[in-house]
């Protein structure tokens, strides 16, 4: 008969409700935690969840993932790993295993509450339910995804924000904006602000200036350069980092540019192609490109580089900024939604739009030591006030509100205490 469309295997035996009173237990979005395919939501699940399993044994967690689940990166007496099928890749698969898996899962394990990482609630459950909607680029852009994707978001994204309990979002900007599109209540949204992993803090003073020439002879052929890190989208404004770095190149910039990322989706437009074919034949050779790197290698990357150039023309939060100046890079940034906000004073900002003010920062970068000391100082100070731990903290807060308003008992508030 092949699978069932509830289809879902679970990984840690049969589950035992505990008879302590102050038990809860927790069905967790796991979806987008892929090893070696990590993004943004991907690093906020991963970082926060594993922090939450292990800082709260007295509750029972259920990870629910759409493959083979890594169940190395959650251990724990706690914690239950489920496949739950189908792949929800497509949008028509995320509704079936949203509104027809998930549901099935929920009743099966007893759930208490939902918590959705990726900003997908489930349309058909009673279970109340708590969403993390990192930012509504599609909101305002439709354009820059795939037309199906951008109709899937901007369908089921309203939805899940007025089914939820509360809503966590990761910036002042993101919470703004879901007040102004979706009309929410703004006392139902909760502030949680991303973090840089241990990887990305280097000690206060030192920069590893040995291993900087070895990452450059092996990326750039022994060049200084600047470094973009995230997906290549259209909303991250490859076209106009890459339009910014000819003319820099073109009025005696000397650096090389190193594109860290992968593409989200394989058709042109959505990509870096076009972009890089467009750019001048003699400006070519001196951007580089990686791909995905793993963490440990990506804050080395960042630590070797000259500076990090980040001019999107959206962001929710813009965790690159953030690893860039706990790595000690200084970084040129955008003056666009949250990365003000992120940025704190501590980085470059630039009109993402203006050409020309984005070429003076990048030749400021090369040419003026002093500036370069100074936004590291900034930044890495700034970085001091954002953690992994502190998000998880925030989170679990969030997860207690809405346990109080649905009779749900989780404890104290973990971020209140500190």
């Amino acid at each position: 008969m092949g699978f069932p469309f509830e289809y879902a295997r679970s990984f840690h035996g049969p589950r035992v409700r505990s008879s302590f009173a102050a038990m809860a237990v927790i069905a967790v979005n796991t979806r987008l935690v892929v090893p070696g395919r990590l993004d943004g939501i991907g690093w906020f699940t991963l970082e926060t969840v594993q922090r939450m399993v292990a800082d709260h044994p007295e509750h029972e967690f259920h990870l629910l993932f759409d493959r083979n689940p890594p169940v190395d990166l959650f251990p724990g007496d706690n914690v239950h790993h489920h496949w739950v099928w189908p792949p929800a890749r497509r949008p028509f698969l995320v509704d079936w295993w949203m509104d027809r898996s998930i549901p099935a899962l929920l009743r099966k394990v007893e759930a208490d509450l939902f918590l959705s990482p990726d900003g997908f609630l489930s349309h058909r459950t009673e279970v109340p339910q708590v969403a993390v909607q990192h930012d509504l680029n599609f909101e305002h852009h439709p354009e820059w995804l795939p037309a199906n994707v951008a109709r899937h978001y901007r369908r089921r994204f309203p939805q899940s924000a007025e089914r939820a309990v509360r809503i966590a979002t990761v910036s002042q900007y993101s919470a703004q904006d879901i007040v102004a599109q979706y009309g929410v209540d703004p006392g139902k949204i909760d502030v949680v602000y991303n973090g840089a992993g241990a990887a990305y803090h280097q000690p206060l003073g030192v920069r590893p200036d040995q291993e900087a020439r070895a990452i450059r002879n092996r990326l750039t052929g022994g060049q200084r350069y600047f470094v973009f890190v995230g997906t290549q989208h259209p909303r991250k404004n490859l076209e106009g980092l890459l339009e910014a770095f000819t003319a820099y190149r073109k009025a005696g910039g000397t650096w090389d540019l190193l594109l860290v990322g992968t593409a989200i989706w394989r058709k042109r437009g959505f990509d870096a192609r076009n972009s890089l074919e467009a750019m001048p034949e003699d400006i070519r050779p001196f951007v580089h490109r990686s791909g995905w790197l793993p963490q440990d290698e990506l804050a080395a990357v960042l630590a070797a580089a000259g500076a990090m150039v980040f001019i999107p023309w959206f962001e929710g939060f813009g965790i690159p900024l953030l690893e860039a100046f706990a790595a000690g890079t200084p970084a040129i940034h955008s003056n666009r939604t949250s990365l003000p906000e992120v940025a704190g004073g501590a980085g470059l900002e630039v009109a993402p739009e203006d050409t020309s003010t984005v070429v003076e920062a990048l030749l400021r970068i090369e040419q003026e030591p002093a500036l370069r000391e100074a936004l590291i100082e900034k930044g890495r100070h700034r970085a001091d006030a954002f953690s992994w731990e502190q998000t998880s903290a925030l989170l679990w807060d969030c997860l207690v509100k809405a346990g109080e308003q649905v009779g749900v008992h989780l404890g104290s508030p973990q971020a209140m205490e500190a």
